[in-house]
Protein backbone atom coordinates (compact mmCIF):
# COMPACT_ATOMS: atom_id res chain seq x y z
CA UNK A 1 0.00 0.00 0.00
CA UNK A 2 1.55 3.77 -1.03
CA UNK A 3 1.99 5.91 2.10
CA UNK A 4 -1.05 8.53 2.37
CA UNK A 5 0.17 11.55 4.31
CA UNK A 6 -2.54 14.22 5.91
CA UNK A 7 -0.59 17.33 7.21
CA UNK A 8 -2.92 19.03 10.28
CA UNK A 9 -3.28 22.40 11.45
CA UNK A 10 -2.40 23.88 8.27
CA UNK A 11 -3.05 28.02 8.72
CA UNK A 12 -0.27 29.59 6.28
CA UNK A 13 -0.38 30.29 2.76
CA UNK A 14 3.19 29.74 2.56
CA UNK A 15 2.94 26.10 4.19
CA UNK A 16 0.04 24.97 1.37
CA UNK A 17 2.89 26.28 -1.26
CA UNK A 18 5.65 24.78 0.04
CA UNK A 19 3.27 21.21 0.34
CA UNK A 20 2.37 21.74 -3.23
CA UNK A 21 5.63 21.85 -4.25
CA UNK A 22 6.90 19.19 -2.25
CA UNK A 23 4.20 16.93 -3.29
CA UNK A 24 4.04 13.79 -1.65
CA UNK A 25 0.87 14.72 0.35
CA UNK A 26 -2.59 13.66 -0.42
CA UNK A 27 -4.69 15.27 3.26
CA UNK A 28 -4.43 19.32 4.55
CA UNK A 29 -6.04 19.47 7.84
CA UNK A 30 -7.56 22.63 9.18
CA UNK A 31 -8.61 22.87 12.85
CA UNK A 32 -11.66 24.92 14.06
CA UNK A 33 -10.98 24.39 17.69
CA UNK A 34 -10.13 27.38 19.92
CA UNK A 35 -8.24 26.13 22.50
CA UNK A 36 -5.79 25.45 19.58
CA UNK A 37 -3.15 27.31 18.54
CA UNK A 38 -4.34 26.66 15.18
CA UNK A 39 -7.57 27.16 15.59
CA UNK A 40 -9.29 29.24 12.22
CA UNK A 41 -12.13 31.65 12.49
CA UNK A 42 -14.39 30.70 8.82
CA UNK A 43 -12.97 33.12 6.89
CA UNK A 44 -9.32 32.75 7.53
CA UNK A 45 -10.03 28.65 6.20
CA UNK A 46 -11.74 29.93 3.28
CA UNK A 47 -8.58 31.85 2.08
CA UNK A 48 -6.94 28.83 2.49
CA UNK A 49 -8.58 26.29 1.14
CA UNK A 50 -9.46 28.44 -2.18
CA UNK A 51 -5.75 28.06 -2.80
CA UNK A 52 -5.12 24.35 -2.43
CA UNK A 53 -5.30 22.11 -6.01
CA UNK A 54 -8.17 20.09 -6.37
CA UNK A 55 -5.75 16.35 -6.19
CA UNK A 56 -5.41 17.02 -2.20
CA UNK A 57 -8.14 16.49 0.24
CA UNK A 58 -9.54 19.38 2.15
CA UNK A 59 -10.33 18.16 5.89
CA UNK A 60 -12.29 20.52 8.61
CA UNK A 61 -10.94 19.17 12.56
CA UNK A 62 -13.87 19.47 14.86
CA UNK A 63 -14.46 18.91 18.15
CA UNK A 64 -17.82 18.33 19.44
CA UNK A 65 -19.10 20.56 16.31
CA UNK A 66 -22.51 21.98 15.94
CA UNK A 67 -24.71 21.67 13.40
CA UNK A 68 -24.85 24.52 12.17
CA UNK A 69 -21.30 25.26 12.24
CA UNK A 70 -20.86 22.19 10.20
CA UNK A 71 -24.09 23.68 7.46
CA UNK A 72 -21.72 27.14 7.66
CA UNK A 73 -18.01 25.29 6.92
CA UNK A 74 -19.23 22.53 4.59
CA UNK A 75 -18.59 23.55 1.58
CA UNK A 76 -14.98 23.95 1.48
CA UNK A 77 -14.29 20.77 2.37
CA UNK A 78 -14.07 17.13 1.55
CA UNK A 79 -13.83 15.90 4.83
CA UNK A 80 -14.97 15.91 8.42
CA UNK A 81 -12.59 14.92 11.33
CA UNK A 82 -14.74 14.82 14.31
CA UNK A 83 -13.34 13.76 17.97
CA UNK A 84 -15.75 13.18 20.92
CA UNK A 85 -18.75 12.62 18.72
CA UNK A 86 -21.55 9.76 19.14
CA UNK A 87 -22.22 7.47 16.31
CA UNK A 88 -25.71 9.13 15.84
CA UNK A 89 -24.43 12.35 16.14
CA UNK A 90 -21.54 11.64 13.57
CA UNK A 91 -24.30 10.00 11.33
CA UNK A 92 -25.72 13.55 11.44
CA UNK A 93 -22.95 15.62 10.00
CA UNK A 94 -22.75 13.03 7.62
CA UNK A 95 -26.43 13.82 6.09
CA UNK A 96 -26.53 17.06 6.67
CA UNK A 97 -22.64 17.93 4.91
CA UNK A 98 -23.23 15.28 2.94
CA UNK A 99 -19.13 14.56 3.00
CA UNK A 100 -17.13 12.05 4.26
CA UNK A 101 -15.80 11.32 7.73
CA UNK A 102 -12.74 11.08 9.35
CA UNK A 103 -13.70 9.34 12.98
CA UNK A 104 -11.01 10.19 15.35
CA UNK A 105 -10.41 7.81 18.32
CA UNK A 106 -8.76 9.26 21.24
CA UNK A 107 -6.40 6.92 23.03
CA UNK A 108 -5.12 6.56 26.26
CA UNK A 109 -5.40 2.90 27.45
CA UNK A 110 -5.85 -0.46 24.98
CA UNK A 111 -9.63 -0.82 25.39
CA UNK A 112 -10.27 2.84 23.64
CA UNK A 113 -9.25 1.43 20.29
CA UNK A 114 -12.22 -1.11 20.43
CA UNK A 115 -14.32 2.51 20.10
CA UNK A 116 -13.84 2.56 16.76
CA UNK A 117 -16.44 -0.32 15.97
CA UNK A 118 -19.39 1.98 16.84
CA UNK A 119 -18.83 3.55 13.52
CA UNK A 120 -18.72 1.11 11.73
CA UNK A 121 -20.54 1.95 8.64
CA UNK A 122 -20.94 5.53 9.75
CA UNK A 123 -17.52 6.38 9.35
CA UNK A 124 -15.33 6.55 6.27
CA UNK A 125 -12.10 6.43 7.76
CA UNK A 126 -10.61 6.39 11.34
CA UNK A 127 -8.02 8.11 12.57
CA UNK A 128 -6.30 7.00 16.06
CA UNK A 129 -4.78 9.83 17.97
CA UNK A 130 -3.03 10.15 21.88
CA UNK A 131 -5.88 11.60 24.44
CA UNK A 132 -4.22 14.97 24.60
CA UNK A 133 -4.62 15.32 20.47
CA UNK A 134 -2.79 18.26 19.95
CA UNK A 135 0.15 18.04 22.57
CA UNK A 136 2.84 15.82 20.74
CA UNK A 137 1.98 13.03 23.17
CA UNK A 138 2.08 9.78 21.80
CA UNK A 139 -0.21 6.62 22.96
CA UNK A 140 0.90 2.94 23.27
CA UNK A 141 0.76 1.83 19.57
CA UNK A 142 1.37 -1.74 20.08
CA UNK A 143 -2.78 -1.12 21.15
CA UNK A 144 -3.44 -1.22 17.44
CA UNK A 145 -1.75 -4.75 17.03
CA UNK A 146 -5.36 -6.62 16.70
CA UNK A 147 -7.42 -4.12 15.17
CA UNK A 148 -9.55 -5.62 12.56
CA UNK A 149 -10.08 -3.11 10.25
CA UNK A 150 -7.34 -2.69 7.33
CA UNK A 151 -6.28 0.66 6.90
CA UNK A 152 -6.79 3.87 9.59
CA UNK A 153 -4.99 7.12 10.06
CA UNK A 154 -2.41 6.98 13.27
CA UNK A 155 -1.59 10.35 14.81
CA UNK A 156 -0.37 11.40 17.87
CA UNK A 157 3.39 12.73 18.07
CA UNK A 158 4.56 11.58 15.12
CA UNK A 159 7.85 13.70 13.80
CA UNK A 160 10.57 12.58 11.30
CA UNK A 161 12.80 10.61 13.75
CA UNK A 162 9.82 8.40 14.33
CA UNK A 163 8.22 8.02 10.83
CA UNK A 164 9.87 4.65 10.41
CA UNK A 165 8.53 3.42 13.54
CA UNK A 166 4.99 4.74 12.66
CA UNK A 167 5.14 3.21 9.00
CA UNK A 168 5.41 -0.10 10.67
CA UNK A 169 2.20 0.63 12.22
CA UNK A 170 0.17 1.78 9.24
CA UNK A 171 0.60 3.29 6.52
CA UNK A 172 -1.99 6.32 6.77
CA UNK A 173 -0.05 9.11 8.75
CA UNK A 174 -1.31 12.05 10.54
CA UNK A 175 1.07 15.24 11.61
CA UNK A 176 0.65 18.52 12.70
CA UNK A 177 3.41 19.45 15.84
CA UNK A 178 6.10 17.49 14.77
CA UNK A 179 6.56 20.29 11.97
CA UNK A 180 6.14 22.86 13.71
CA UNK A 181 8.87 25.37 15.56
CA UNK A 182 6.39 26.65 17.82
CA UNK A 183 2.87 26.09 19.35
CA UNK A 184 0.57 26.29 15.82
CA UNK A 185 3.88 27.32 13.64
CA UNK A 186 4.58 25.21 10.90
CA UNK A 187 8.14 25.28 9.43
CA UNK A 188 8.47 25.05 5.97
CA UNK A 189 11.93 23.39 6.65
CA UNK A 190 10.46 20.80 8.51
CA UNK A 191 8.00 20.47 6.29
CA UNK A 192 9.73 19.97 3.06
CA UNK A 193 12.51 17.39 4.90
CA UNK A 194 9.39 15.75 6.10
CA UNK A 195 8.04 15.10 2.67
CA UNK A 196 11.53 14.28 1.32
CA UNK A 197 11.73 11.25 3.97
CA UNK A 198 8.14 10.18 2.96
CA UNK A 199 9.35 9.75 -0.69
CA UNK A 200 12.44 8.19 0.70
CA UNK A 201 10.46 5.18 2.00
CA UNK A 202 7.50 5.20 -0.80
CA UNK A 203 11.07 4.81 -3.31
CA UNK A 204 12.46 1.99 -1.12
CA UNK A 205 9.09 0.14 -0.90
CA UNK A 206 8.95 -0.09 -4.71
CA UNK A 207 12.30 -1.28 -4.92
CA UNK A 208 11.86 -3.46 -2.40
CA UNK A 209 8.50 -5.08 -4.25
CA UNK A 210 10.36 -5.22 -7.56
CA UNK A 211 13.11 -6.91 -6.44
CA UNK A 212 10.44 -9.53 -4.36
CA UNK A 213 8.99 -9.88 -8.79
CA UNK A 214 12.49 -11.05 -9.85
CA UNK A 215 13.17 -13.53 -7.75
Amino acid sequence: MPIELKICGINSNNIIKTIVQNRGCQYLGFVFYPPSPRNLSIAESNKLTSIVPDHIKKVAVLVKPENAFVEKIKDQFDYLQVYETSPSKSKTLKLISSKKIIQAIKVKKEEDINLYKQYIGIADEFLFDSSTMEKSSIFDWSYLKNIEINEWFLAGGININNLEKALKISKKIDISSGLEDNPGVKSSKKVSDFLLKVKKYQNQSKKTKFCHKCK
